[in-house]
C-alpha cells in the first residue's frame, strides 16, 4: 500500500524536480575555493548559501541576506545537530493568508545541514525557482569536510553516524508532499514557539515579512505536559503525514496530528485529541492486526497503539515509518508523561 502511495505522489506532485548529478561536474576547486560554471548546482557552494558564483567557501561564512532560524519544536532525525537557512527575495513576502498553509514568493530557498558529533553529513536545498516549481537536492559532504557535492540517489546507513539515511529525490516527496507549498518546519506553530530562535514568527512580523500577521500570535494550549507531547506530535507526525492534505500519507487513515489555527483555544479541540484519545485503532499493542485497541488509552501507556509504533524500530508498524532508525527516547517521554496525565474516558 505504502508503494502505491508514493507513487501517486510521485505522479501527482507538483513540485520536487528530480535532478541528475551526472555529466559536467559544473564547477572546479581553485586555491582552496569553488568557481562555479555553467550555472550547474552539482557542488553546494554553488547554491549561493556561502556567496555566488562558489564565492566565500574558504571561510564558509553564511552570504548577506540569507537568514539562521530554528523552529521551536524539534523534529527528530536520530540525534543529529542540524542549522537551518532561509533566503527569501528581496522586497517579497510569505502569503500568510491561509494561516497553516504558508505559501513562499519564487525564489526563495532554505538550507538544512546535519551535522554527527560536530562534522557535517549533508546539506538540504530547496530552491523555488521562478516558474513557481520546487527543485530540492541534497549535498554529500566529504569525509575530510571540504568537498560537497550533489547527491541525487542518497545513501543508506552513512558510515559514522547511527544509521543516518540520506534521502533520494523520490523519496523527499514522501514527507513534502504533506504541505501544500511543500515547505516543512519553516511555519507559524514552530516559529512562534516560545524556544524558537533566529528568524522567529515575532521577528517576521517585526520586518514585515508575512501578507496577514497572526493575531494573536499561535500558542500551544493547555499545561505544560500537554503542550509538549502536542507540539511533538505537531511536528514529528502533523506537519508532514497526518493532516488533511490530499497528498499527505498520514491522512487517510483519520489520525490527525497537526495543530491548525483554528484549533488552539484548548487541548480537546485539537484534532490530536478528537482523532487519537480513546479512538480505535486497527492496530493493537503486541502486533500488527488484531483486536482493537485506543491509539491512546488515557492513563494507559500499554495500550496506546500511538506510543507503541512510535517505540519500534525495523518493523512494519513503526512511526515515523522513514528517515529514522533510533527511537527518540526523550520524545516517547513526553508523549508517555501526556498519556498518564489523562484521566479515564470511554473508549470511541
Amino acid at each position: 500500500m505504502r508503494i502505491v502511495c508514493l507513487v501517486v505522489l510521485v505522479l501527482l506532485a507538483p513540485g520536487c524536480e528530480r535532478r541528475s548529478s551526472r555529466g559536467s561536474a559544473g564547477w572546479k576547486a581553485v586555491d582552496g575555493g569553488i568557481v562555479c560554471e555553467g550555472g550547474g548546482l552539482q557542488h553546494l557552494a554553488c547554491t549561493g548559501l556561502y556567496g555566488e558564483g562558489g564565492k566565500g567557501w574558504e571561510r564558509r561564512a553564511v552570504a548577506a541576506g540569507i537568514r539562521a532560524f530554528e523552529p521551536g519544536l524539534q523534529l527528530w532525525s536520530d540525534g543529529l545537530e542540524k542549522s537551518r537557512f532561509i533566503q527569501l527575495p528581496p522586497g517579497t513576502r510569505i502569503d500568510t493568508s491561509r494561516p497553516d498553509e504558508w505559501r513562499f514568493p519564487p525564489g526563495t530557498k532554505l538550507w538544512k545541514e546535519f551535522r554527527w558529533k560536530g562534522k557535517p553529513i549533508e546539506t538540504r536545498l530547496l530552491w523555488k525557482k521562478p516558474e513557481g516549481k520546487w527543485l530540492r537536492t541534497t549535498y554529500r559532504w566529504s569525509d575530510d569536510g571540504q568537498q560537497a557535492t550533489e547527491l541525487t540517489d542518497g545513501e543508506k546507513n552513512v558510515p559514522g553516524t547511527p544509521g543516518h539515511e540520506i534521502p533520494s529525490q523520490v523519496d523527499c516527496l514522501t514527507c513534502h508532499g504533506g504541505r501544500e507549498d511543500e515547505v516543512l518546519g519553516f511555519e507559524a506553530v514552530a516559529l512562534g514557539h516560545e524556544a524558537a530562535r533566529g528568524l522567529t514568527l515575532a521577528k517576521l512580523v517585526e520586518e514585515g515579512l508575512l501578507t496577514h500577521p497572526p493575531e494573536p500570535p499561535p500558542r500551544i494550549p493547555g499545561s505544560e505536559v500537554d503542550r509538549a507531547a502536542l507540539g511533538y506530535l505537531h511536528m514529528n507526525c502533523g506537519v508532514s503525514c497526518h493532516n488533511t492534505n490530499p497528498l499527505a500519507l498520514g491522512g487517510g487513515g483519520g489520525l490527525l496530528l497537526r495543530l491548525e489555527a483554528a484549533e488552539l483555544g484548548s487541548v480537546h479541540l485539537t484534532d490530536a485529541w478528537k482523532t487519537a484519545v480513546g479512538v480505535r485503532s486497527i492496530f493493537r499493542t503486541t502486533g500488527l492486526f488484531g483486536d482493537a485497541v485506543p491509539r491512546i488509552a488515557p492513563g494507559d501507556v500499554k495500550r496506546s497503539t500511538l506510543f507503541h509504533r512510535m517505540s519500534a524500530r525495523g518493523l512494519p508498524v513503526q512511526m515515523p515509518p522513514i528517515g529514522t532508525h533510533v527511537v527518540d527516547e526523550q520524545g516517547l517521554g513526553l508523549l508517555q508523561r501526556w498519556i498518564e496525565s489523562m484521566p479515564a474516558m470511554a473508549e470511541r
